[in-house]
């Protein structure tokens, strides 16, 4: 047909359109030369789809159409069918598209918070003062200018508004100054007050005023702005006569326990509160976005395409982000440098392992990758959009449209004959159910507290109609339909009233095939609309209905059941719904048991259900707990047929006795089987594969020295290092020796401690050989796998940095252990690479003791070493090297090391 030529055609060009501006193409002259028809017959055909609410029109000259189900999916949902002009059309892209949504997380973990945010800077006639709190650089400050921003976009504020911001830790020392900057001060109101001054407050009139750190308000300054909260009146500092009036939406920030920092009549006044989340509490989408958008704002700032390895991506993923987003862009940003400055290109530049510098590599060695997600490397432009990789990573409302096109066109199979009406209600609960799997067992990084509620609900209401209808709604099936409903608002579903039409049919096609889910359903319902105040449309409806049609309430009555019943939220219903997925058929029922359920509780349900079901070819029952193998004795004359109760239920048990009912297996068989079958039984096995390299420590006064021994190694070995390290008791080793456990699981390299246990082929080597010997020969024969010299080196140095740092903590009172052997390190690489020369373990280990307890001492300011060598012109250009090397040191504690100091540092580098 023509017109279905001219649909055809608009939906063609709106897939096409990437912005509203390309919609201008599609003109009633453009599409008639297209299908090759009249303008006017075209004309009319495109009137006849506006009325079927297929096409929208933009009223301008010429007049534009576009596919209403194409642009919702290209654009957003359009509210109307006819707009004025491209304009108007662009205003309801902008009011959809809020600056929110820029905010990573605005639809996840900060979904709700940022709802609030909007209703307090809605709240006529100047908004309700809001308070951010949570760690710094969580983003407190770009959530409050969004606030500002938000209000210039819906007309809220006018264009010209201001945005102050006052960080109060500024003047955290000077409450008064503090004070006077906010409110404004008269001339003559304090020493250098030479005239009037605006405060703060009045500057932002008619706009936002931000007060960030506003923890380091003082007592005085919260009275204050708690009075301008209630009355929108305030005076300067100084001026007791004059009261001012100022507009100003008030938004604060902390980082500080709102209800033990602040005064609470404060608080009162701040009705809203939001708790911004750490980096590392976030959503695991949202810590990708906040990856990649760093990686594209470098793009954009470098003018380059930066493409990143697979490698680098996974692992800035699985980092743990001590401060926040400030640290993940601070870090890719430092990468990005590093890689920026070894790049000739400057068009574009490929970030490896290779170019990021030792460095940023041994950082990024030391994360653990938990999770991969990506497998290729991802490549970033100045015009790359995050959105352009959100699509790919998880989309619900993508998942609810993908559903509703399956629907339709089994719909359409269906009205041509093509399928059957079980065939329609097979797919229909199997697509349901695959679509609600998904929902169920998606990210839960983010803890969302209504959810948590709406689950709860469910999950009454499901429990109250138990008494009615004899249906088990559990587990995952509650939590899947609590997220569907949770999300059902945000879902923008993109349907014509033809498309309607044919859900409905669905729907009524289903309710007829489906008569015990469609009255749970209906019952259902009518509670969700008074506990909850949800109402349900028809696409709504049937989807819900079908998944109850895939949780198969109705089962064919055989005259034999199944039941599990186990302690606990969701344990039999987990165990039932594993085993009824394995064997393609509703076999078990199953009760979840609260912990704290009596016997008795427990039998007047077994009472409830073999009244409901006929039950006189047996009733299977598996128990978690043997006290449960009392029940029969309970039921009494209301079994009608035998009654077999197995205990110890797991999903093993489950599956096969499911496997056997299948089978058509006798009731006393079941259990005859199931009792030879299901004992225990006990295999050990060592794994066929290559063994992992181990290295054993021992010590003869105990385990507990073995273990501190390993502890040491452990901190010493790097990420990138597969060896395992393991404690034994040296008696033990002696008796077992070789026959030892850990011999046959893993390749013993070497033994390390303060005893020789005197195995064959297993080299001993005693603590005080590693950290007296020279080089890294020793540290070679205990890692022989390993030929790099770097990598021999570094465990070396770590080796005894970690011995230092142990010796110092019982020591050092007043420094940072870990910062001041970190400094002594750099100290002791100058020395080596400007004296030319190479110090040994028990040299480097030396210096690490004596130069920390040194700065200690200095900075203590306790008497120097006095000490004059014998011949002390000999010394000249050693202690020239020495100073040069203590220079850092120096300069970072603001000491003077002295020449006595320094001899002695002399005799313990350049000694004998």
């Amino acid at each position: 047909m023509a017109i279905t030529a001219v649909q055809e055609e608009v939906r063609r060009e709106t897939q096409a359109a990437s912005s509203l501006q390309d919609l201008t193409r599609i003109t009633t002259e453009q599409i008639a030369a297209t299908v090759q028809l009249s303008r006017n017959t075209t004309s009319q055909y495109l009137n006849e789809l506006l009325k079927q609410r297929t096409v929208i029109q933009i009223k301008s000259r010429p007049t534009y159409f576009a596919d209403r189900e194409a642009f919702a999916a290209q654009f957003f949902v359009p509210k109307l069918d006819v707009y004025a002009s491209l304009d108007e059309l662009a205003h309801e892209q902008i009011s959809h598209n809020n600056v929110f949504k820029s905010f990573i997380g605005s639809d996840q973990s900060m979904k709700e918070d940022i709802e609030r945010i909007i209703t307090a800077l809605a709240y006529p006639p100047n908004g309700l003062p809001f308070i951010l709190s949570g760690s710094t650089g969580v983003g407190k400050s770009h959530l409050a200018k969004l606030a500002y921003e938000y209000c210039l976009q819906e007309g809220i504020l006018k264009p010209n508004a201001p945005f102050i911001t006052l960080n109060c830790a500024q003047y955290y020392h000077n409450p008064e100054l503090l004070s006077s900057n906010l409110f404004g001060y008269t001339k003559g109101s304090f020493t250098g007050a030479v005239s009037d001054m605006k405060g703060m407050l009045e500057e932002a009139n008619g706009g936002v005023l931000f007060l960030d750190e506003c923890h380091r308000l003082d007592p005085e300054s919260q009275e204050k702005l708690f009075s301008f909260m209630d009355t929108g009146t305030f005076q300067r500092m100084g001026d007791t006569g004059t009261i001012r009036h100022a507009n100003v939406r008030l938004i604060f920030a902390t980082t500080e326990d709102l209800q033990e920092t602040f005064l609470q009549t404060f608080m009162r006044r701040i009705p809203i509160a939001v708790k911004v989340p750490n980096l590392n509490d976030r959503s695991k989408i949202e810590l990708r976005s906040h990856i990649y958008k760093s990686f594209i704002d470098e793009a954009t700032r470098l003018n380059m395409t930066i493409t990143v390895s697979p490698w680098i991506i996974n692992r800035l993923y699985n980092h743990t982000y001590k401060a926040n987003i400030g640290e993940l862009k601070s870090d890719i940003r430092i990468l990005c440098a590093r890689v920026f400055s070894k790049t000739d290109d400057k068009q574009k530049m490929v970030m490896t392992t290779e170019n990021i510098g030792n460095g940023l590599l041994t950082d990024l060695l030391a994360v653990n990758e938990q999770e991969t997600i990506v497998k290729d490397p991802v490549s970033f432009t100045p015009d790359s959009s995050l959105s352009d990789y959100i699509k790919a990573w998880h989309d619900d409302n993508a998942l609810v449209n993908l559903l509703i096109q399956k629907c339709l066109q089994l719909d359409t199979d269906y009205q041509a004959h093509k399928v059957t009406e079980a065939v329609v209600k097979q797919q229909l609960a199997r697509e349901t159910a695959a679509l609600m799997d998904q929902m169920v067992h998606q990210d839960k990084r983010f803890e969302n507290e209504s959810l948590k509620y709406m689950t709860a609900v469910i999950q009454k209401l499901f429990d109250y109609l138990n008494s009615s209808f004899f249906v088990k709604i559990k587990g995952n099936a509650v939590v899947a339909i609590a997220n569907f409903l949770y999300r059902k608002r945000d879902f923008e579903l993109t349907m014509t009233p033809a498309n309607e039409a044919k859900i409905e049919q669905l729907l009524a096609l289903l309710t007829e095939h489906a008569t015990v889910e469609h009255q749970v359903l209906q019952a259902f319902l009518d509670l969700v609309r008074t506990q909850l105040d949800f109402r349900m449309d028809a696409f709504n409806q049937l989807l819900l209905l079908s998944y109850l049609v895939s949780l198969e309430l109705n089962a064919e009555e055989t005259g034999q059941h199944a039941l599990i019943l186990a302690h606990g939220f969701s344990t039999a219903s987990s165990i039932a719904d594993v085993v009824n997925q394995f064997l393609n058929h509703k076999v078990f029922d199953a009760y979840d048991m609260p912990l704290t359920v009596s016997v008795d509780q427990v039998k007047r349900f077994l009472v409830e259900y073999v009244k409901k079901y006929d039950c006189h070819k047996g009733l299977i029952v598996l128990v978690d707990m043997g006290s449960l193998m009392a029940l029969p004795e309970s039921l009494g004359d209301l079994l009608n047929g035998p009654l077999l109760l197995i205990n110890n239920v797991s999903t093993q048990e489950a599956l096969f006795v499911g496997e056997m009912i299948q089978q058509g297996a006798a009731i006393d068989e079941i259990g005859r089987r199931a009792q030879d079958k299901l004992l225990p039984q006990y295999k050990l096995t060592y794994p066929v594969i290559e063994k992992t390299p181990m290295i054993v420590t021992t010590c003869h006064t105990g385990v507990g020295s073995a273990r501190q021994i390993q502890t040491l190694l452990e901190k010493s070995i790097p990420a990138s290092v597969d060896y395992k390290v393991e404690s034994v008791d040296y008696a033990f080793l002696r008796k077992y020796r070789e026959t030892a456990p850990m011999f046959n699981q893993y390749d013993v390299v070497a033994i390390v401690g303060t005893n020789d246990p005197k195995l064959a082929d297993v080299p001993f080597i005693s603590l005080e050989t590693l950290v007296s010997t020279e080089g890294t020969t020793v540290i070679h024969q205990l890692f022989p796998t390993i030929s790099e010299p770097s990598v021999l080196a570094e465990i070396n140095e770590k080796l005894i940095q970690n011995l230092s740092i142990e010796r110092l903590l019982s020591a050092v009172t007043i420094l940072d252990v870990h910062k001041v052997i970190a400094s002594v390190g750099a100290m002791i690489e100058r020395l080596e690479d400007g004296a030319k020369i190479h110090l040994s373990n028990n040299q480097r280990a030396t210096l690490y003791v004596h130069i920390s307890a040194l700065i200690e001492r200095l900075i203590r300011n306790d008497k120097p070493l006095s000490y004059t060598p014998a011949h002390p012109e000999q010394r000249v250009q050693g202690l020239a090297q020495l100073r040069r090397a203590l220079s850092d040191i120096e300069s970072t504690y603001a000491v003077t090391v002295s020449d006595g100091e320094l001899n002695y540092l002399y005799d313990i580098v350049f000694g004998d």
